[in-house]
């Protein structure tokens, strides 16, 4: 029975000790006692905890955090950061002037807001703190009180600020800012307390004054028991002396842990510290303290954060963990916050209940991302000759937004459609306030004062619109609450800035506002009485667990950062007992260490991917796992396949549906008068399920908005450009001499070029003429000039066509029988020249100038084929019975090339040599041609070809349905 008792004991969760003694002590005047709880969760299983103990109905203690301890001391309202900014930096206008603007002052301001907390929370005496040391000698003057290690601390200091290196204009900068920080504190303080406001170190100081000054009121007949705390500030210690020396507060601290038996572990050195000064109410035993964690540890290294949270779903299935058991069954802490929402996500269906009580930040929210997206687009205004204008990145971010899509319907659609196709770089304001009945997202405030109340009617409006939409019910019900909060928030800063009577610039504003909505913390809470607990790892405090999952373990998270950004240098902070990195590193040590325990189990996840700011280190707590006894954890290593999903394999089988699909659309007569065109067949070789997604399912290949002159364009602008300058000498003959002077007419081939380069990108020539866009009008203007006077030595040259479009009836065998296609396309120009009739095609690209074969131009087996000629061969076959008796060659211009001594445009074939070659010798060429088109054909139109990718991966790094295939 001795044995039982003892291994009852031995598994007793803290707050059951705590249960059972505030029973065993005061079970008949619970409603005379207040618990001091580390977090109001901690205070619900404390609560379910007596109520174990309880057969009948009874009175519970009231329950409170330390925050709401010192709150009920005090009739000062605790004052939120932004009002506590403001009203320092008006109590900075008073003292210093009009030295600094808000504007510059806010950044300044907040960090000096932290330091002024650190110095009430520690009762640090800010006059001595900020005194500007002149001189050496003056330190034992003017710090005097401070013990000897205090001084020689400071000493340390101000030697680097001693008159000799004065010339240092980071020196002087810091003694300029120094210097205004005591005044500057004393008036911030004054000025408050005058409000009955205050911040949190500033309501605790002025409590824990009264305690030491022996005027706190004290409500007679209660009695306190500070429960489960750890780390005190000095505020903190002194209230709680006072309560004790009153006689009427008892101590609670959570120290049955195996890191009590070493002194050397920061885990326990604010333990140690607050047993030393307060005692403990609880008894020790020692036969079964301090026994060291008998769980099962695991330590997973996972590839990503996503992977983390698919390994939450993994174990639990894996443990058959379900969450139907009690509350301290199992719990799922978040280092890292932002994995809540892919946590929840990814729970499996055998977990029956679940409960969260912590917050998902703000700016993981839709809301959030559309909010800042508005200010992205205002920020992007510009007012010019035509009125006002966004950018037009800007816009279509915004429009494509969900709550855009909640305003404004399917709208946004069309214009963004709109905008791609018109390639805009800036959008008009009054096209879209015409075009949206939301168009008052495109009015932009006149100044950043204005701005939190323009977001806060458009916040308005996307509440009624939630409102009114036939949507998932629940969703816009967890959005509204997002609006709300926001809103809130604000309509704080509005107010805020309206009282403090600040014109705030644009970007200040917009900064102010980014920062409220990154702090905003949206609250999940409920009471966890059943289910797996999802919580962060400040909610842990005091509970415990017998399995845990933790996530994001990864150094840089846990522990976080050390303490904010402060201008209280190091020696300064430790001199005058102010918070440090050795003080963080000790906290985070308890809150991790603390935790183990209870577990039977623990799995330990981190995200071992170094990208952006994380390292892929694993937590320092890890690795002294990894090397401890105590533990000896496993490790495992989570991989993911980074091959081709099943989505769609190498090799799609045709079928007589696909077949009927290319047949409907390219029978001779087709009602749309299409053609197959020579790219349709070049694509086809390339990639066949490139073929089957853009010719068969007609996928067309998505538009983009191009902010600049790809290669595409360039190449679009050079033909529209030749276009326009040849379409005068169209049909002359003997045109040579004409092209010849024309490309002595600069100012004309420029004017041309920008003018087409206008009409291509759809910009004006303010647009068109900056950055990058004058040096390709450059090297336009030059291709232009060098393609006019080549073609300007050939006197005879007579300019048939010019961009036009040529088709012709093809037969193809389909199972079994003869159809008739029909194929065409646009062709650059055709002359005469020399003789014989040319079919020009301009290219930009790199030039090809590998000697081919008819066959080879067909090979899909071969990575670099000649597409360039199979595409002009082809319209050679359509317009030569148009020219019976003459020779129809092709001839490609290659831009690039043109300047070259070594360039031909006519094609590389083994005895061929263009207008000098016999007819009968091109005939041959050109029948061996269509042999192998015939083939291909037959390929495309038959049932039997399947659809494959292609077997040169390189192809695929531009290929809009890449994703598709999962390449």
């Amino acid at each position: 029975m001795a044995g039982e008792a003892l291994q009852k004991e031995v598994r007793m969760d803290f707050l059951e000790k705590v249960a059972q003694r505030l029973h065993a002590q005061h079970g008949s005047e619970m409603e005379r006692q207040t618990v001091v709880l580390p977090s109001r969760r901690a205070g619900l299983w404390l609560a379910r905890a007596l109520a174990k103990l309880n057969d009948k109905p009874s009175w519970a203690p009231s329950m409170m955090t330390v925050s709401d301890l010192f709150r009920s001391f005090t009739d000062l309202v605790p004052a939120d950061t932004e009002t506590l900014i403001f009203e320092l930096y008006n109590v900075f206008r008073k003292q210093f002037g009009g030295e600094m603007s808000f504007d510059d002052f806010w950044p300044w301001g907040e960090v000096i807001i932290t330091d002024f907390n650190d110095i009430d929370l520690y009762m640090a005496d800010a006059e001595k703190l900020y005194r500007n040391i002149s001189d050496l000698k003056e330190i034992d003057e003017k710090f005097g009180g401070l013990t000897d290690e205090q001084i020689e601390i400071i000493r340390g200091f101000w030697k680097s600020f001693n008159p000799a290196s004065s010339g240092s204009e980071a020196r002087s900068k810091f003694r300029s800012v120094w210097q205004k920080l005591g005044p500057l504190y004393n008036g911030y303080r004054e000025a408050l307390k005058a409000r009955s406001m205050a911040g949190d170190g500033m309501l605790c100081r002025e409590v824990a004054e009264k305690a030491i000054a022996g005027k706190l009121n004290v409500p007679e007949g209660r009695r306190w028991h500070i429960v489960g705390l750890n780390a005190l500030n000095t505020c903190e210690k002194n209230l709680f002396l006072h309560l004790k020396r009153l006689g009427v507060a008892d101590f609670y601290w959570d120290d049955d842990h195996f890191f009590m038996d070493d002194p050397e572990h920061k885990a326990s050195l604010f333990i140690r510290e607050n047993r030393r000064i307060f005692g403990s109410a609880l008894e020790e035993s020692p036969s079964c303290r301090h026994e060291p964690p008998a769980g099962e540890w695991h330590i997973i290294d996972t590839p990503s954060d996503t992977a983390q949270a698919g390994m939450v779903a993994q174990l639990l299935e894996n443990e058959g963990i379900t969450g139907s058991d009690d509350l301290t069954s199992t719990a799922v802490i978040l280092a890292d916050e932002k994995l809540l929402m892919p946590v929840l996500g990814s729970l499996p269906e055998s977990v029956e209940e679940v409960n969260v009580t912590m917050g998902h930040p703000f700016r993981f929210t839709p809301l959030y991302s559309f909010l800042k997206q508005l200010m992205s687009l205002i920020r992007s205004a510009r007012r010019g000759s035509g009125g006002l204008s966004f950018r037009s990145d800007e816009v279509l971010a915004l429009l494509r937004h969900q709550y855009f899509r909640l305003l404004a319907g399917s709208d946004g659609d069309t214009v963004v459609r709109e905008i791609i196709k018109g390639n805009m770089i800036r959008v008009s304001a009054s096209l879209l306030t015409e075009r949206f009945r939301s168009g008052f997202l495109f009015e932009v405030p006149e100044s950043g004062a204005q701005m939190p109340e323009y977001l806060v009617f458009v916040m308005g409006r996307l509440e009624e619109a939630s409102f009114a939409a036939e949507e998932d019910e629940m969703k816009l019900s967890t959005d509204r609450e997002y609006l709300r909060m926001a809103m809130s928030s604000t309509m704080r800063l509005a107010n805020l800035i309206s009282k403090y009577s600040l014109d705030l610039k644009p970007d200040t504003a917009f900064r102010l506002l980014d920062r409220i909505f990154r702090k905003m913390i949206v609250p999940f809470s409920g009471e966890p009485l059943r289910g797996i607990q999802i919580m962060g790892v400040l909610e842990t405090r005091a509970l415990e667990f017998k399995n845990i999952i933790l996530l994001s373990l990864n150094e840089g998270i846990f522990p976080g950062t050390s303490y904010n950004n402060t201008y209280i240098p190091y020696n300064i902070r430790r001199a005058f007992g102010l918070p440090t990195v050795n003080e963080h590193e000790s906290i985070w040590s308890y809150y991790f260490f603390r935790l183990l325990r209870k577990p039977q189990k623990g799995w330990f996840l981190y995200n071992s991917s170094a990208q952006g700011l994380n390292s892929g280190e694993m937590s320092r707590y890890l690795v002294r796992m990894s090397y401890s006894p105590l533990f000896a954890p496993s490790h495992r290593t989570v991989n993911i396949s980074v091959g081709r999903s099943g989505m769609i394999s190498e090799t799609l089988t045709r079928t007589d549906a696909h077949k009927m699909v290319l047949l409907e659309t390219y029978r001779e007569g087709n009602s749309e008068g299409k053609y197959l065109s020579p790219s349709a067949i070049n694509t086809w070789l390339n990639c066949r399920m490139r073929f089957y997604y853009r010719y068969v399912c007609d996928m067309p290949e998505e538009e983009v908005l191009e902010k600049e002159i790809d290669q595409r364009r360039f190449g679009n602008i050079m033909h529209e450009a030749l276009h326009r300058l040849y379409g005068p000498l169209k049909g002359e003959s003997n045109a040579g001499h004409k092209i010849a002077a024309l490309s002595r007419s600069r100012e004309n081939i420029r004017e041309t070029i920008i003018s087409a380069a206008m009409d291509e990108m759809r910009w004006d020539r303010e647009t068109l003429m900056s950055g990058r866009g004058v040096i390709i009008i450059d090297v336009l203007e030059r291709y232009a000039r060098e393609l006019l006077e080549y073609d300007g030595v050939n006197p005879d040259m007579t300019l048939l066509h010019l961009e036009e479009d040529f088709s012709g009836a093809h037969t193809v065998v389909c199972g079994g029988e003869e159809v008739r296609i029909t194929l065409g396309g646009r062709v650059d120009r055709i002359d005469l020249t020399g003789g014989a009739v040319r079919v020009v095609d301009y290219k930009t690209g790199a030039p090809k100038r590998e000697v081919f074969t008819a066959e080879g131009l067909f090979d899909e087996e071969k990575e670099k084929r000649n597409d360039a000629f199979l595409q002009a061969l082809l319209y050679c076959t359509l317009i030569e019975k148009s020219h019976p008796g003459k020779m129809v060659l092709p001839a490609i211009y290659w831009i690039q090339q043109l300047s070259s001594d070594e360039f031909s445009p006519y094609a590389p074939v083994t005895g061929l040599k263009g207008p000098e070659s016999a007819i009968s010798e091109w005939g041959s060429f050109m029948n061996e041609y269509r042999e192998h088109l015939n083939l291909a054909l037959n390929n495309i139109f038959s049932a039997d070809e399947d659809y494959r990718m292609t077997a040169f991966r390189r192809r695929c790094t531009f290929c809009p349905y890449r994703t598709l295939c999962r390449r």
